[in-house]
């Protein structure tokens, strides 16, 4: 983010992603106690997990808190989930004063929790939950309490949504009972009491079972998952993303007539469905629906996909946009965050390739009416009835997640927006432009990131106390090895790369290195040296789907700069060898998560100190 201050005029501007590295799933919400949004991350195996980040500007992100530290995370199994097991898409809210963050912890291994000393009763509880839980606290920053394992829900992707009335709703998705189509899921929402986090069974509406509300946009439709629900003046509107957090992905959204609630709509549209004398099916027993064929208490946006990416084609280097969330800023308006993955094209035709994992990008959003309804007969515009909102529109005039996001304040007319962007038209009270281009880009060389992995590594990943974790953040980056001597990068237990520097008798000394290389479980070892006397450094490039282990002496960014130009080294470094990095991409190593890069650590009187025994 770049601000441009004068005596007239204050231009912010923002680059997407706004958080770089495996910073998945994200929620957010306008925190007004604070005037802040706060934004919180999935984080899979790594603890501390579930991280906070807040701005009140939408261009300075701050990390404040970690909902889940290393007590919690026992709590809830993390230490015995498997690979892109742990926690999943969460939802943070503020819920009868409290702060909530509800969510799923996914792929346990019920037989490594006993072999750890969990006991039949947590692992019942969580079983029965499916993994579904809620925290909460006073304060961001926490103490976080619970979990609250959420008995009876069923599936992934939870959200808690307070209406006006008072009722809290739980609401997430589930592969369809009675599937028309693979990978048909259903959306069901149920009431809860957040006193004591269980699922409201009163047989009134939204309270007689599970009420399955969403099936899917379209003929099939699959994987609609990350369900969102708002109160917007009268109407409740419900977001989910669909197509698979994939190339097909995307988000729709649909909503319901409801001004005196949605228990009040649902009941009144069951009563209805009642009269008529034809029922809905349930899928099962004890429990509802209110869709079919030619009935449905949500109607769907006609314009849907409100946000995708995929009519963009491969070219694209964002892919797989979607599971979007939504806020209003009280001076910089609707917003909506998603992710997206930042691809790097692959030698074969079509080839993309993901090492970061899943981002959060941002994005302006304006509500709108269509200006006729286009009728035979005319009749003019239509009129717009008071406490309808319209429907949303995601970075209206661009049509896809921008680059680059300029916000102004006190700008003369005439000096904004730029000619490069499009100015987000409504009345908000800043003017919002956006752009698909980057402004005044930086040379690769310049903009290539050298990762400090000692002295930013602080996640662990499960229980694994051995070595802690940074996130890697761009495709094209410099990792030095530690001065400990050892760099591991990885992406997965059975794909990762360890770099071992032998230490040094004494300054004259040279010394050797290994790289062992871990693909799909099989590892090789590959042993250099001794090193040219001098060469000070040992460190790795990723760069265009190549993994470079050099020696440096000098500037790591030049030495860099020369062998991402093709060139063996250069004075001050040289190339000990290159290997193919796509096995430690997403599409090779399966899974979800993106690529870490660690330093180990050992333990000491209880806490965990850096291993520098070779320093």
């Amino acid at each position: 983010m770049t601000t441009t201050p004068s005596t007239i005029t204050t231009i912010t501007t923002i680059t997407n992603p706004v958080l770089t590295g495996m910073y998945p799933d994200p929620t957010w919400m306008w925190d007004a106690d604070n005037n802040r949004i706060a934004m919180v991350n999935s984080s899979f195996e790594l603890v501390p997990g579930l991280p906070i980040h807040v701005s009140d500007d939408l261009g300075r992100w701050t990390h404040l808190a970690d909902a889940i530290d290393e007590a919690m995370a026992r709590r809830l199994l993390i230490p015995f989930v498997e690979d892109s097991g742990g926690v999943y898409a969460p939802t943070l809210r503020k819920v009868g004063g409290k702060y909530v963050i509800v969510c799923t912890i996914a792929r346990i291994d019920a037989d490594a929790a006993r072999r750890g000393g969990v006991s039949d009763d947590e692992l019942e509880a969580a079983a029965r939950a499916e993994g579904n839980f809620a925290i909460t606290a006073e304060r961001l920053e926490g103490p976080w309490s619970g979990p609250y394992w959420i008995d009876g829900a069923e599936g992934i992707d939870p959200d808690v949504f307070e209406d006006a009335d008072g009722s809290v709703y739980w609401t997430q998705t589930r592969p369809a009972v009675d599937p028309q189509w693979e990978g048909q899921t259903e959306v069901w929402t149920q009431r809860i009491d957040p006193e004591t986090w269980t699922l409201v069974d009163d047989g009134e509406a939204a309270g007689c079972g599970k009420t399955v509300i969403w099936r899917g946009y379209g003929v099939e439709a699959v994987w609609a998952e990350g369900p969102h629900l708002y109160r917007i003046d009268d109407y409740v509107y419900l977001m989910t993303a669909e197509g698979g957090t994939s190339f097909e992905h995307s988000e729709m959204v649909m909503r319901v007539f409801a001004p005196n609630g949605l228990k009040a709509a649902m009941g009144e549209f069951e009563r209805d469905v009642q009269a008529s004398g034809t029922p809905i099916p349930a899928p099962r027993d004890n429990e509802r629906c209110v869709l079919d064929t030619h009935r449905r208490l949500f109607h769907a946006n006609k314009k849907n996909p409100i946000l995708t990416h995929r009519q963009l084609g491969l070219a694209e280097q964002v892919q797989c946009v979607g599971h979007t969330d939504l806020i209003h800023h009280p001076r910089l308006g609707w917003w909506i965050v998603s992710l997206g993955v930042r691809e790097t094209k692959g030698a074969d035709p079509g080839e993309l390739l993901s090492y970061l994992g899943r981002e959060p990008f941002i994005a302006p959003l304006t509500w709108e009416h269509n200006p006729a309804d286009w009728k035979l007969d005319g009749g003019g515009a239509p009129s717009t009835p008071q406490g309808d909102p319209g429907w949303p529109v995601v970075a209206p005039g661009l049509g896809r997640l921008p680059k680059r996001i300029a916000i102004a304040q006190d700008v003369p007319a005439g000096q904004f927006p730029p000619a490069d962007m499009v100015l987000v038209e409504d009345d908000r009270a800043a003017r919002i432009a956006i752009g698909a281009s980057v402004s005044d880009p930086v040379s690769a060389d310049e903009a290539r990131p050298v990762m400090d992995v000692d002295g930013t590594a602080v996640e662990i990943i499960r229980a694994e106390r051995g070595v802690r974790y940074a996130r890697v953040t761009s495709d094209d980056c410099v990792i030095p090895v530690p001065a400990c001597g050892t760099l591991i990068v990885r992406q997965n237990s059975t794909h990762h790369v360890t770099v071992r520097v032998e230490s040094a008798a004494d300054a004259e000394s040279s010394r050797r290195v290994t790289c062992t290389i871990v693909r799909a479980g099989q590892a090789e070892e590959h042993e250099y040296g001794p090193l040219q006397p001098g060469m000070a450094g040992v460190a790795l490039l990723l760069h265009r789907n190549v993994l470079t282990l050099f020696a440096y002496d000098g500037d790591v960014r030049e030495v860099a700069a020369c062998l991402a130009a093709g060139e063996d080294g250069c004075a001050a470094g040289v190339a000990l060898d290159r290997y193919d990095a796509r096995f430690l991409s997403t599409e090779w190593a399966g899974g979800f998560v993106g690529c870490m890069a660690g330093v180990p650590v050992e333990e000491g009187n209880g806490d965990i100190e850096r291993r520098c025994d070779e320093c």
